[in-house]
């Protein structure tokens, strides 16, 4: 028997063959062009990001004098498990804004390899999945959706898993499968809804070739491996309250307005209209509808190199198909059947079927029909396009491509790559720069203490989304303390106010109308206010009444050209720079 090293190394010998090799160059520009302008930005321009780095900050800290009193940790609450127990074992070795940036490298790069593995348990080139590297930053992911990116990473490795199942029903795949649908939940429960129709979509394209006693045994260990992950999303609903009020706060009163709102659905003709803002559409400059032509032009090379042949199936097992036509037997008992239900399967190359075109057709049928809304859980259909557009590569070549061939579409697939990464990275330093001296308003606080964030200019001039609107949580996450508004206030957070520690319930949408702020109300509540504000403008007034003990008006610490940091007097006497 070999060596797991040995085996590790005719793998590694195996992708830089000759007939490999296209394909190996081609996955590796793409995955190293997506990580180019995540790792050479200071503040990655997306909206929610500085949020996800806040919670990391707060999971990590726990038993930390900074954090400890404010937070408390309820994983129950929350059904994004995976990224955040991962984000916190990160924050070990790499600190809290390494630990972010590695979970959302790891939620956006691998998508050229995923989608080279889906496709290959398929039969299909693996190369094809290095087109799929232009839309691995889409609109949803600068909108700081990385836990949604992520989903899309685990569900199309749960779904090749299943794909697998099928094909070599056993003890061993079927636990692989469960153990991988179980990540795919706690990753995203959008994701998961869709692993369970895709998988279907799959086993049903497939059956054919399987045969009908292969494909019936692939069915009930497939039921089998779902069951841990329906338990887990059983537990969840039942624990976080998602159905009584979605996204809802209960602290701002808005979980009882939403408590018996139906789902909403957008008109198709509208959706259709707008997937460019829910895709390509990045970037005010245009740049992303660009890359979007680049794309489908690469996927217009990609479903020429089709050619007009069908799907080529593999030929069924001998005793498949000699029983395909024959009534399952019934077992002598039924710890005999499981048992060989359970024993390994003989090996079979790959199914060839149309069921990456189906569970593409099905991707898309989510971005057309699928709800808007749902009691504040929002956008639903729109970001099953990007999901959608990374799977288009099915629609290319079917079984083996000549070497001619593999070459044009690794230089395509190549160029796209580096284009998308060379835009990307253009983007990102102009936002850095546009983020303005958020550091240096920073290094005048003190850790332990809380924050308000006050963001009258949350938009870009780069990007076409308010990637500003959460940078205040960068105190939590750099400094230490409390920093407000935090998505603490959504019940799905795995993150809760300690007890006695949170500040005054905020109403509905705070933190996108800064101008509501009131200092009576919640002056008492904080140490530090961290206004941003137009550039070349004077900050706003926003002490305009006394807080509610009559204490001190906060004391201006430093204004920079778009930041302007105040404190209460105490600890800006102690902050003031020499």
């Amino acid at each position: 028997m070999t060596s797991l090293r040995e085996r590790a190394r005719e793998a590694l010998l195996a992708t830089v063959r000759p007939d490999a090799l296209p394909t190996t160059l081609a996955l590796a520009v793409a995955c190293a062009f997506l990580a180019w302008p995540l790792l050479s930005a200071q503040f990655l321009p997306f909206v929610d990001y500085p949020q996800h780095l806040g919670t990391i900050a707060a999971i990590h800290g726990q038993g930390d004098p900074h954090f400890s009193p404010y937070f408390v940790v309820e994983y129950a609450r929350t059904q994004y498990l995976v990224p955040y127990v991962l984000g916190d074992w990160l924050a070990y070795p790499f600190g809290v804004e390494g630990s972010g940036r590695a979970t959302a490298i790891l939620a956006i790069v691998p998508l050229p390899l995923v989608v080279a593995w889906f496709l290959r348990e398929h039969g299909r080139p693996a190369i094809l999945g290095a087109a799929s590297a232009a839309i691995a930053l889409h609109m949803y992911v600068f909108w700081g959706f990385l836990n949604y990116a992520a989903g899309m990473i685990a569900a199309l490795i749960a779904l090749t898993s299943f794909a697998r199942l099928a094909r070599q029903p056993d003890a061993r795949r079927t636990a692989i499968a469960a153990s991988l649908a179980l990540l795919c939940f706690y990753t995203h429960a959008q994701l998961y809804a869709w692993l369970g129709l895709a998988a279907i979509v799959q086993l049903a394209a497939m059956s054919p070739t399987l045969g009908r006693r292969h494909a019936l045994r692939a069915l009930g260990l497939s039921a089998l491996a779902a069951v841990p992950s329906v338990i887990g999303a059983i537990v969840w609903v039942r624990l976080s309250g998602v159905i009584e009020h979605g996204e809802a706060g209960a602290r701002s009163g808005h979980a009882a307005q939403v408590s018996d709102a139906p789902p909403i659905f957008s008109a198709v003709h509208e959706t259709v209209r707008s997937w460019l803002d829910h895709s390509f559409g990045v970037y005010h400059d245009g740049s992303g509808e660009h890359l979007a032509l680049a794309f489908f032009a690469l996927i217009g090379l990609v479903v020429a190199l089709r050619g007009p042949r069908g799907v080529a199936s593999s030929e069924p097992l001998e005793a498949d198909a000699a029983a395909s036509s024959e009534a399952v037997p019934s077992a002598p008992s039924p710890t005999a059947g499981w048992r060989r239900w359970l024993a390994p399967a003989p090996r079979r190359g790959a199914v060839r079927s149309y069921a990456p075109e189906l569970v593409l057709a099905l991707s898309f049928a989510g971005y057309l029909f699928a709800p808007f809304s749902y009691r504040m859980i929002e956008p639903i259909n729109h970001r099953f396009l990007p999901l959608a557009l990374a799977l288009l590569p099915a629609l290319g070549p079917i079984g083996a491509m000549s070497t001619r061939a593999r070459w044009i579409l690794s230089v395509a697939c190549m160029a796209v790559a580096i284009a998308t990464g060379a835009v990307h990275h253009a983007r990102f330093v102009e936002t850095d720069e546009e983020m303005g001296e958020l550091a240096d308003a920073l290094s005048h606080t003190d850790p332990g203490h809380r924050l308000l964030g006050l963001v009258f200019d949350a938009q870009s001039h780069v990007v076409r989304a308010p990637i500003y609107l959460h940078a205040h949580q960068y105190y939590q996450a750099r400094v230490g303390g409390l920093a407000c508004f935090s998505f603490v206030e959504f019940p799905k957070s795995p993150v809760q106010y300690r007890p006695g520690a949170e500040p005054p319930p905020f109403p509905p949408r705070f933190e996108w109308e800064p101008m509501r702020y009131d200092h009576h109300v919640w002056g008492d509540a904080f140490d530090y206010w961290l206004v941003r504000h137009e550039a070349h403008r004077q900050p706003p007034r926003v002490f305009r009444a006394a807080s509610p003990t009559n204490a001190a008006e906060p004391v201006r610490v430093i204004e920079t050209d778009r930041w302007t940091l105040y404190a209460r007097p105490e600890l800006a006497d102690a902050s003031a720079s020499p």
